[in-house]
């Protein structure tokens, strides 16, 4: 369904999963509310296909689901990296009884602005032509601003799934994983495949911190067991 306030007779008798006929003889009984054009054609407002929906009228059919899978390099995709990621997808989909209109796999960089296949979702999510976007987790589409990319969705009527959401993590955790990503995703832009080392040395140098703080916390301990910090602020 493309993305429009009005439907055909026949647009609206596939969304409700009736006939042609049907939808004539609800519009004459005043079951269906509908508007005419210019040349007195009958069109439904979309608002009538979600009011009948909500009310249990017409075949309630499977929903429309895209599956999204990716990895970032060629070593990934010939170990079988993608593919294992894609059939997981499927599996998932059909558990939960969607209807798989399309796969989009794909092996490129997150940081790649220009991706085939997340052009192509996005195609489909404004022509409203899917219903749910299933992921694996939510870095297969972006690094940054999920949370943005599923409200953005929401707008278009489109719900994006994770089978793996990310883990509640403590503040301190959330900050370190996010500066870990901001490096990730700058190194990636000016070195390339070397970003994965410059990642690794600045994991060693904040678990390094992160030791020499608790070492030091330790060591200006007092006879009671608090902090020299503590002390002082209790003063």
């Amino acid at each position: 369904m493309k993305n429009k306030r009005l439907l055909s007779p026949k647009e609206a008798a596939f969304e409700l999963g009736i006939s042609v006929k049907t939808v004539h003889r609800w519009d004459e009984a005043g079951k269906l509310r509908t508007v005419r054009t210019v040349g007195q054609q009958r069109r439904i407002p979309i608002e009538e296909i979600s009011r009948l929906r909500r009310q249990g009228e017409g075949k309630q059919r499977a929903e429309r689901c895209v599956l999204y899978a990716r990895v970032s390099s060629g070593q990934q995709e010939q170990d079988g990296n993608l593919a294992r990621q894609t059939e997981r997808l499927k599996e998932a989909a059909t558990e939960r009884d969607y209807e798989v209109v399309q796969v989009i796999s794909e092996q490129a960089s997150s940081l790649n602005e220009r991706r085939r296949g997340m052009k192509e979702l996005l195609a489909l999510v404004g022509e409203q032509a899917v219903d749910v976007v299933l992921v694996e987790y939510p870095d297969r589409l972006v690094r940054f601003g999920f949370s943005y990319l599923e409200e953005a969705f929401g707008w278009m009527g489109v719900r994006l799934e994770v089978l793996d959401p990310p883990k509640q993590l403590e503040q301190s955790e959330e900050l370190v994983q996010d500066l870990l990503t901001i490096v990730t995703v700058f190194a990636g832009r000016a070195y390339g495949h070397r970003a994965t080392g410059i990642r690794k040395r600045v994991q060693s140098a904040l678990a390094e911190c992160e030791q020499a703080e608790s070492a030091g916390t330790k060591g200006t301990e007092g006879p009671d067991g608090t902090g020299e910090q503590d002390h002082q602020t209790a003063s």
